[in-house]
């Protein structure tokens, strides 16, 4: 199973934007190897 998951720092980020985020996480971690997990961190 791969993982994408994403962070954030402030609480007003944009859903859309976050959920993007974390599907690009999510073809990352596969890219790499799979069965990871792959966090990101917006600023």
């Amino acid at each position: 199973m791969s993982i994408g998951i994403v962070t954030t720092r402030t609480a007003g980020d944009d859903l859309s934007h976050l959920l993007s985020q974390a599907d690009q996480a999510l073809y990352l971690a596969k890219a790499r190897g799979r069965n990871r997990v792959q966090v990101v961190e917006t600023a």
